[in-house]
């Protein structure tokens, strides 16, 4: 196993070297979790990492997050809490009442290069200390700042009364538009995805999307009205899958292809009458 060693920094600096940066400035704005780089030291180290990796990292991987200038933090997954962010020594991020996986976090801030910012956390776990280093990249142009945009995410707010069905098919474009972007920043930051990050009742296979069997307990159902809206919305979706030929394929890439599906799935429903 190959070890790194871990520089400490007190200010960062951009990989152009135009500026000094301090904490604070470079963590200010969006960001995507890549992945974790475990850095395990003994062998019950490794042992008890392959016991908890899924609870450890899962809850942070692929999501999007928000370092807001006046210290609130916002995950995208959950826009309903408002967590806060700030800076110890200017070195030592710390967050807390931020949602699932953010709820108290705590890392050393270690590098930023290339847009990329690297966490170090100390995870304690079953009377073991596991080093984690977080790889996040951060979202400042291009097409994925729309993941960001109020006016992208406001089918993730429960509506207060209920909807049309134009309104329902309205929200479920919103939706499959919104991850289609997603996949695009998937295919090409990430090795790998996470079914579960997305709410819309899909099964991913390769080449196809397949829709799960209604469920009114599922996170689909909790972003409608009520479960009658939800099922119409389930019955929409179930037409429109019903209709896509899905005849592209990325020998490369299968979130590449998953942004044409979904983007295909909200062209039909944008057609239907």
């Amino acid at each position: 196993m190959r070890y790194l060693n871990i520089l400490p920094l007190l200010f960062l600096l951009s990989c152009t070297g135009e500026k000094q940066q301090t904490a604070d400035e470079i963590l200010g704005g969006n960001w995507f979790v890549l992945y974790p780089k475990d850095e395990l030291q003994t062998r019950k180290q490794e042992e008890v990492y392959a016991a908890t990796q899924d609870s450890l990292t899962g809850l942070k991987c692929l999501k999007l997050i928000r370092f807001s200038g006046n210290g609130v933090f916002n995950q995208l997954d959950s826009v309903a809490i408002t967590g806060n962010w700030g800076v110890k020594d200017g070195e030592v991020l710390n967050v807390f009442d931020g949602g699932r996986g953010f709820d108290l976090f705590r890392a050393r801030i270690n590098r930023y290069a290339d847009g990329v910012l690297q966490l170090t956390e100390m995870v304690e776990t079953r009377g073991e200390k596991v080093k984690l280093v977080w790889h996040l990249k951060k979202i400042e142009k291009g097409f994925a700042t729309a993941l960001f945009e109020k006016e992208k995410n406001q089918w993730r707010y429960k509506p207060v009364i209920e909807e049309s069905e134009t309104g329902i098919r309205s929200r479920l474009v919103q939706m499959l538009e919104y991850y289609s972007v997603y996949f695009r920043l998937i295919s090409e930051e990430s090795s790998y995805f996470m079914p579960g990050r997305v709410l819309l009742p899909f099964t991913f296979y390769q080449h196809a999307i397949g829709l799960k069997p209604f469920d009114k307990e599922s996170k689909f159902v909790s972003l409608f009205y009520s479960v009658q809206q939800a099922e119409l919305a389930h019955y929409v979706l179930k037409g429109a899958i019903s209709k896509a030929r899905f005849s592209f394929q990325d020998k490369e890439s299968y979130s590449a292809e998953y942004v044409k599906m979904l983007q295909e799935l909200a062209d039909i429903i944008k057609r239907q009458p």
